[in-house]
Formats: C-alpha cells, sequence, structure tokens
C-alpha cells in the first residue's frame, strides 16, 4: 500500500471516529463538513458551526475528543483528531492529529476535494461547489470532479457562500442543503433555497455599497476603510486589487466584530503573511494566515492603528 493511500485510509478512519464536525463555513468548508457528515450518516445538526471571531484553536469551546477539523488551516494550538486543509501548514501534526494536507499540489486542490479523496464514494458534485467557490472555472479541470457538470454547481455556490458573509445568515440551512441532496439541481429545488438567495442579495447590496468608499493611497499601498456588519472586506480588497495592481490593498471593517477591526489584504508580489509579520512581529491569534496572496487578521482598534503605521514606515523605508 503506497504511504498516500495509508494516509487516506488512517483519515477515514479518524473522521468516522471524530466527536464532531468542525467545517469552515465558507463553500469550501461547508461542501467538506458535508461529505464527511453524509460519510458518517449524520445531518446539518450534528456539525459544531463556529461563529464568527471563533476559530477551532486556543480560547474556543469545543467537544471533548478527537475531531474532524475542516478547511481552518493547520496551527500549533488545533484540537486532536483529524485536520484536513488546503492552506500553508503553520506546524507540523502532533502526535494526536492526522493531517491530510493539499498544499503545494499543482493543480491547486480545495479542502473539500481532499474530503473526496478520503471517502471516494461520496457523491463528487458536492465538491465540485467547495473546489469552484475556491478556485474557480478550473475547478472543473480536476481529475476528481471532470463529470461533474458545471452549470448547477456555478448556480449554487454562490447561494451556498452567501449566509456567512451576514451577521446570522442561514449557515446551517446552506450546509443540510448539501447533506441532503442527491444532487445540485434538486438543492436548487428545495424552498429552504429561497432563505440563501435572500441573504445573497442582502449582502450583495452591501458590497456595490462599500465599493463607493474610495481608497487612501500612499505608495505602493492602498487602504479602503470600511464599517459593515457584513463580511464584505476581503471582496472589496479583491476588487480593487485588479484596479489598483501592482499595489497591495488593505480593506479593514471596523464593523464585523465588537472591539475588533477585521481587515484583508490583498495584490502587490511577495509573501503578504510575511508583510505583516514584518509590520508586528510580535502579533499571535488571528493575524496573518491563510495564503501567501490572501490574507488580513482581526486586531484591537490600537493595534490595527499601529499596524498601518508600521506598513507606512515601512514603505517610505523602501
Amino acid at each position: 500500500m503506497s504511504p498516500e493511500r495509508a494516509l487516506l485510509d488512517r483519515a477515514r478512519e479518524l473522521l468516522l471516529a471524530a466527536r464532531a464536525v468542525v467545517p469552515h463555513t465558507d463553500a469550501d468548508g461547508l461542501s467538506a463538513g458535508a461529505l464527511a457528515l453524509r460519510s458518517r450518516g449524520g445531518s446539518a445538526s450534528d456539525a459544531v458551526l463556529l461563529n464568527r471571531g471563533e476559530t477551532p484553536f486556543a480560547g474556543t469551546d469545543l467537544p471533548r475528543g478527537p475531531l474532524a477539523v475542516l478547511d481552518w488551516g493547520m496551527r500549533p494550538d488545533g484540537p486532536s483528531g483529524l485536520i484536513v486543509d488546503h492552506h500553508v501548514p503553520e506546524a507540523e501534526p502532533r502526535d494526536d492529529q492526522v493531517l491530510v494536507s493539499g498544499f503545494g499540489e499543482r493543480p491547486e486542490v480545495s479542502t473539500s476535494v481532499l474530503l473526496a479523496r478520503i471517502v471516494p464514494e461520496a457523491p463528487r458534485w458536492v465538491a465540485a461547489v467547495g473546489a469552484f467557490g475556491d478556485l474557480g472555472s478550473v475547478a472543473f479541470s480536476l481529475p476528481e470532479l471532470d463529470r461533474v457538470p458545471p452549470g448547477p454547481i456555478r448556480r449554487l455556490t454562490p447561494l451556498i457562500n452567501a449566509p456567512r458573509r451576514l451577521p446570522d445568515g442561514p449557515v446551517r440551512e446552506a450546509l443540510a442543503l448539501l447533506v441532503e441532496h442527491p444532487d445540485p439541481g434538486s438543492a436548487l429545488r428545495d424552498p429552504r433555497i429561497e432563505a440563501l438567495r435572500e441573504a445573497k442579495e442582502e449582502w450583495s447590496t452591501a458590497y456595490k455599497q462599500a465599493l463607493r468608499t474610495a481608497p487612501e493611497v500612499r505608495g505602493d499601498l492602498a487602504v479602503v476603510r470600511l464599517a459593515s456588519p457584513y463580511q464584505i472586506h476581503p471582496l472589496v480588497a479583491q476588487a480593487w486589487r485588479r484596479r489598483l495592481a501592482p499595489r497591495v490593498v488593505l480593506v479593514s471593517n471596523e464593523g464585523y466584530l465588537p472591539g475588533k477591526v477585521n481587515f484583508a489584504v490583498r495584490g502587490g508580489s511577495g509573501d503578504l503573511r510575511e508583510l505583516l509579520r514584518r509590520a508586528l512581529p510580535d502579533e499571535g491569534g488571528e493575524f496573518a494566515h491563510g495564503h501567501p496572496s490572501a490574507t488580513g487578521g482581526s486586531l484591537h482598534p490600537e493595534t490595527f492603528e499601529r499596524l498601518l503605521e508600521e506598513l507606512h514606515r515601512a514603505e517610505v523605508a523602501s
């Protein structure tokens, strides 16, 4: 047996034995969670869906025992059990953890595709929702998804992604559609899809309004300051990245979490995580994780202002 097959078999054992499934709440995380729940004979009500500002790492109250943590990254202070993820690992797995990582694969894969490898009998259309949500149209060229019709996936994925972007959106209903239905067309005909469409429209209104906020450009850094209860900062940063290339774009949101400034960073040509870590080398917690080209964080307001000062100082020095 190959080492890869042995790892996937061990991952399947841990998945079935885990106390609970803890998926991220974007389309990739929910799709991975749905595949895990389907393989366990569970329902959407069985998943542990974390609230805003919570992660499966230190400081979050989680069920005791080994867990299946999906699409949350790999950090030193994670719980025991199975970790499945495609971001840059920030730690080696401990003796009480098994990591299935897609980082470094070419072509890139999503967490939901990794779950499809662990449970190959699971419906591939569910994995396609997560892969399309993270990777776009290139997802359909992955060998695991080569027979999945793109049309229904393109219509369903934005609706699955929308609830988490609202302060209290129907995230569990989105997960239920992925768990309960035999195909994407059936999910799109479910009456609960209307709540997801409403969530998407509500978020879209806030996003379009936010795009009217002009950036403050200083050298190679552009900053957009927002105050909204919606998760709009990552996609606003992505939109301005295209317009302001090759600058680094930082979009902050003071209304996302009480007492915090959440922000997203996109653009530039280097590793954005390293850019942030050089500015605040001693900062931990929710700061400078994710991908080299897509990162951000959640900081107290005074710390965020210090981050901007350091970024601007570095810009002047260069």
